[in-house]
């Protein structure tokens, strides 16, 4: 916790001081998700990130991303079952949310289908990135944060996999001497922010500080190669030393108090009264401020909004 300096707590302490320092708001980025957000309609969000591969604290590397189902609640009527529910269908083949929505989509009345959109299920991928470049945000620069994106994204480093790009050559964009940096541009679209002229750039080291991991060019494969025993450990060191954790994001099975409140969800969409006890309701009111808070922007993209997958069995 910081010192506050020349403070004496028997003098006045004015209502300015930096002990008061907590009250003020701060920036969505503390929590170390990035989550770039349109504040000019006009100019939109430019950034350039690049994607780093997952390596834990014990050093095993695992897959570049975390995929995570999730519904949104958007019950304006009850704001204490509001919010985000990690979706069963993570785990199990059945998911009670899952199986409603159906209900609601496909039934023949108008205001049923409707309901359907107040528990819609969107699909996430959280990475490690390292932020270049943010001219919107210029205290995250050079900083490893976790972002999570939809869809677009998820198919555009795909592409780049597949070889589905100008260089028409697969390419691991999260490898560190032959990946990519990501030119992340998001423009307004109607109601929605746009991706579709986010680009992955020319393969190049990664760099830190500025500056690019020296690499020496495979005669057989052609490719970069950090072999420099110095630099893979400085390079190591800079993954580890990060703020954030990527398995602080694996989906979640409910709670009870989850249970409780997706039940009251349920009954709600049906027609029928809810009384929640009011331990409960503050409850169910408590633990969904604190996930708006954390995923605060997730129903806001064009990604989370169009992206449901249809599973046969539950149609």
């Amino acid at each position: 916790m910081k010192e506050i300096e020349n403070v004496d707590i028997f003098d006045s302490i004015d209502a300015g001081s930096e002990t008061l320092g907590f009250l003020e708001k701060k920036g969505s980025s503390l929590d170390g998700i990035f989550r770039p957000k349109i504040t000019d309609k006009k100019k939109g969000y430019t950034a350039t990130i690049r994607f780093l591969p997952n390596l834990s604290k014990d050093g095993k590397v695992l897959q570049s991303a975390i995929e995570k189902h999730q519904h949104y609640v958007d019950f304006k009527t009850h704001p204490e079952l509001m919010g985000y529910y990690d979706c069963m269908k993570n785990f199990t083949d059945k998911c009670d949310m899952c199986t409603m929505y159906w209900k609601l989509r496909n039934s023949k009345n108008a205001s049923e289908q409707e309901k359907a959109e107040l528990i819609s299920r969107s699909t996430k991928y959280y990475s490690y990135i390292l932020v270049i470049e943010d001219e919107q945000n210029r205290e995250l620069e050079g900083k490893i944060m976790i972002y999570p994106y939809g869809y677009k994204i998820k198919e555009k480093i795909k592409n780049e996999k597949d070889g589905k790009n100008p260089d028409k050559t697969p390419c691991n964009v999260f490898d560190l001497a032959n990946g990519k940096d990501f030119n992340l541009v998001i423009k307004q679209l109607g109601e929605f922010p746009n991706y579709d002229d986010s680009l992955f750039l020319k393969v190049s080291p990664i760099k830190i500080q500025g500056k690019a991991a020296p690499v020496e060019v495979d005669a057989k494969t052609g490719k970069n190669k950090i072999t420099n025993q110095k630099v893979k450990d400085k390079i190591t060191q800079f993954l580890m030393d990060r703020t954030v954790n990527l398995e602080d994001h694996i989906a979640k099975e409910w709670t009870p108090e989850d249970r409780y409140k997706i039940a009251q969800v349920l009954e709600v969409l049906v027609g029928n009264e809810i009384t929640m006890t009011e331990k409960a309701a503050s409850k169910a009111g408590s633990d969904n401020i604190s996930t708006r808070e954390e995923e605060a922007t997730f129903g806001e993209d064009d990604d989370a909004g169009g992206f449901f997958e249809i599973d046969d069995d539950e149609k």
